[in-house]
Parts: C-alpha cells; structure tokens; sequence
C-alpha cells in the first residue's frame, strides 16, 4: 500500500515544477533575450554616427565647422535609425596633433547615445539606461586644399 501512495503523491509534482520553471526562468531569458537586437543597434548606430561625422570634420575648412557638421550630421544619423534626437548625449572631436585642421592630422571623433533600460512584460524598465559609445578615426587627406 505504501508503494502505491507514494507513487500517486508524485505524480503531479511534473507539472508544478514545469511552471516553476517555465516562469522563474524561460520568462526572464526570452525577455532578456528580446532586449538584444535593441542593445546591438544602439551601439551600431552610434558607430555609424561617429564614423560619419569624423568623415565630415575632415571635409570641412576649419575645426569649428567640422565640429558643427560632425554635430548635425551625428543627430542626422541617430535619427535615421528611429532614435529620439535627445537620445545623442555627447559628440566629442579631438585632433592629433592638437589646433586646426592640417594636411595629415589625424581626426578622432567620440559619439555617446543614450541606450533604454531593460523593459520586462510585467515589470516595465528594469534598471538604468546605458551609454553606447561609437569611436571613429579619419585622416585628413595629405593632398587636401584649404579655404
């Protein structure tokens, strides 16, 4: 009698843990799974702001235009990939050597944009947004004409 008490008590046990399981880990993995292509084309898109807007101080007369340009063409580019223009935090230039634009030299140029934080069925945002950060190297063209 005994065998066949303890063998019906354990039956049901299966389908507890199922959902134990189902909720407790597949839930939170698929919804974490769901946030990937969002992280990966926040930090795309600021690669894809920086390269363009070191491009664009380099094709530029001088150092404040290029900078102007590498601003708008950065919030241009961050808002052709659906993200809100106040999402673009900082577009940073720094030139080696330092000064104006010179045959040579060369432009780096660092975008950060705002990333959303983890959003969880259920939950809401989960977390504190990130920082993508796009980093892009040009040179100044060694043949190139000023002004």
């Amino acid at each position: 009698m005994r065998c066949r008490w303890g063998l019906h008590r354990e039956r049901g046990s299966i389908s507890i843990e199922a959902v134990f399981a189902i909720g407790f880990l597949l839930i939170p993995a698929a919804a974490l799974m769901a946030q990937l292509p969002g992280w990966i084309g926040t930090t795309q898109a600021a690669q894809a702001a920086a390269f363009e807007a070191a491009r664009q101080v380099v094709l530029a007369d001088t150092m404040d235009e290029g900078r102007a340009a590498a601003s708008n063409v950065a919030s241009e580019v961050i808002a052709n990939h659906g993200m809100d223009a106040a999402d673009l935090l900082a577009v940073d230039v720094a030139a080696d050597p330092p000064g104006g634009l010179q045959r040579g030299q060369t432009v780096t140029v660092t975008v950060t944009v705002r990333g959303q934080p983890i959003l969880v069925p259920g939950l809401g945002e989960v977390g504190n947004p990130f920082d993508a950060i796009g980093v892009a190297t040009e040179r100044v063209d060694d043949y190139r004409s000023f002004g």
